[in-house]
């Protein structure tokens, strides 16, 4: 009897249990594995980032130790949904970027400063800025998904007035219009920061390194004046943090970043003229 009992529960399971693996290898819809802008950015931002990230004016609300544990368990579901879309989408012509083969982010040389850490007003520097001109292109350095991008920033800076106001729209009040890319390699986060409006790329793209993801402008607070123009590069992995384990850390981009340029933009050797020959002194009358 109890062998019966136990054949007769797995008749009646199995048809739920095909309809489980058959939507576990069927490729998802953008919106059944990308969470909305907001809650994304609630994930990604630091264990003890308390800005949040919804509406216009800023306010802070502290992460709470349940809110840290649960966001790792969302997280982990959620990369393990991205790597499933990046394999069904990507095939054989679109393969993973191990780090050595890291691309540069930007269109052209530029200025890379290694500026990771520096004080600011609201606490250390956790990106690398990219300075160029305006319009220049940004592009991954890994081939990913895009797992979000927020356009259409709407902001600006008043110096009689407002000062730095926020309407809506982008990624962030802070980022502007920016990009999320997950690499599957990794397991890193990249964040293109303060780009302008147009984005070159949407959410669930899957796209191999060096794809133009947007272009350098000047949105979120890079509207302040002063700023200069450029790519606010942030880089983080799951690590550990606030005492809690799997949460994304910053990492410092720049070693692999400045090597990146290296491949994708070498110097060229200067090229020696041969030394003059030496003037002849002028014959004594």
């Amino acid at each position: 009897m109890c062998d019966a009992g136990a054949l007769l529960g797995l008749v009646v399971l199995l048809p739920a249990l095909l309809v489980v693996a058959a939507l576990a290898q069927a490729p998802q819809a953008p919106d059944t594995v990308f969470p909305p802008r907001g809650d994304l950015m609630r994930l990604y931002t630091n264990c003890d980032e308390a800005r949040w990230p919804y509406g216009i004016e800023e306010r802070y609300v502290t992460k709470t130790t349940e809110e840290l544990d649960s966001g790792v368990v969302r997280r982990r579901a959620l990369e393990a949904a991205w790597r499933a879309h990046f394999a069904a989408r990507a095939g054989d012509s679109i393969r993973p970027t191990p780090k050595e083969a890291w691309r540069f982010p930007l269109a052209e040389r530029g200025r890379l400063l290694n500026n990771y850490l520096s004080p600011r007003a609201d606490g250390p520097h956790g990106a690398l800025d990219l300075f160029v001109a305006e319009g220049t292109e940004a592009r991954a350095p890994v081939s990913g998904v895009v797992v979000g991008a927020g356009d259409a920033w709407r902001g600006g800076f008043e110096r009689r007035g407002r000062g730095f106001f926020y309407e809506g729209g982008g990624m962030s009040r802070r980022a502007g219009n920016a990009v999320i890319l997950f690499d599957p390699a990794s397991g890193g986060y990249f964040l293109f920061s303060h780009l302008q409006e147009g984005l070159l790329v949407r959410t669930g793209d899957v796209i191999r390194a060096g794809t133009p993801v947007g272009r350098i402008g000047h949105t979120g607070n890079a509207a302040r004046p002063g700023g200069g123009k450029h790519l606010h590069l942030a880089y983080k992995e799951p690590g550990r943090a606030c005492g809690i384990e799997g949460v994304l850390v910053p990492i410092n981009p720049y070693r692999l970043i400045h090597a990146a340029r290296g491949r994708d933009f070498p110097l060229r050797p200067a090229v020696r003229r041969p030394a003059a020959p030496p003037r002849a002194a002028p014959a004594r009358p």
